[in-house]
């Protein structure tokens, strides 16, 4: 197995859940599921941690059926944390964050998975999410 050296070092160092939700309710509502993402991003420069936090809603007919948020937290080496850092900004390159918010998508799909097993919300998913398209500049973090 070859090994190649990540242009910025990282690790996970934490992972909330910072909302979960289900809507027994909205189970019976004979409608369309309509899926929204969203991406946040925040840092931390005493510790060189970067924040992503993803929140997933399903609705039908806009009732609320799952609602999660999950922030996972990157630790980044310091010599390559000092390379992001401009005056009172951390400026992450496009493709970086774009790779963040798929470990974020990972996890919170991991998640959804552990908090409806057995239940009859476990046959909803977090489909397919194109991060390409929804980054297409580098992301500027006020710090």
């Amino acid at each position: 197995m070859s090994k190649k050296k990540l242009p910025i070092p990282f690790k996970i160092v934490k992972i909330e859940e910072n909302q979960f939700s289900v809507f027994e309710d909205t189970l019976t509502v004979d409608a369309l599921i309509q899926q929204q993402v969203g991406f946040g991003f925040g840092g931390d420069t005493d510790n060189k941690v970067i924040a992503v936090s993803m929140e997933f809603l399903l609705n039908k007919d806009e009732l609320p059926l799952i609602k999660q948020e999950i922030t996972c937290y990157f630790e980044i080496k310091e010599e390559a944390f000092g390379t992001l850092l401009q005056k009172n900004k951390l400026i992450l390159p496009c493709g970086f964050g774009k790779h963040l918010a798929m470990v974020a998508t990972g996890t919170a799909r991991g998640v959804l998975y552990a908090n409806t097993k057995n239940t009859e919300f476990n046959k909803f998913l977090i489909g397919l999410i194109n991060v390409d398209n929804m980054f297409n500049e580098d992301i500027v973090v006020e710090i």
